[in-house]
């Protein structure tokens, strides 16, 4: 693959990317949204973290897995009611991926 070929072929990319983004803000920037239009979208985040994460933590090797040696799916408890009491996005992280961290080191 030559320079310009991948050249061209981020290039798309980012524009296939960035436009679907980027036309609803210049659109909608200067409007007013009705109210059950903003409540739904702040709903929106949340489901799209929760669709990412829930294959990972029911399913780690593509089967349900809801037994002990799923560490993920049991850290994701205090990590969730962390996030729920504090509301804070980076320390809920970094709990999440520190405790799994220190819990992979000790388990082995």
């Amino acid at each position: 693959m030559s320079h310009l070929t991948l050249a061209l072929t981020i290039a798309g990319m980012a524009a296939v990317t960035f436009g679907p983004r980027l036309v609803p803000t210049l659109f909608l920037a200067a409007a007013a949204l009705p109210r059950p239009v903003v409540v739904w979208l702040r709903q929106v985040p949340p489901a799209v973290i929760a669709a990412l994460l829930a294959p990972s933590l029911f399913a780690p090797a593509g089967t349900l897995d809801l037994g002990p040696g799923n560490y993920c799916l049991w850290l994701a408890v205090p990590t969730l009611l962390l996030a729920w009491r504090t509301r804070n996005f980076y320390l809920t992280i970094a709990f999440g991926i520190g405790s799994l961290a220190l819990l992979r080191l000790l388990m082995g």
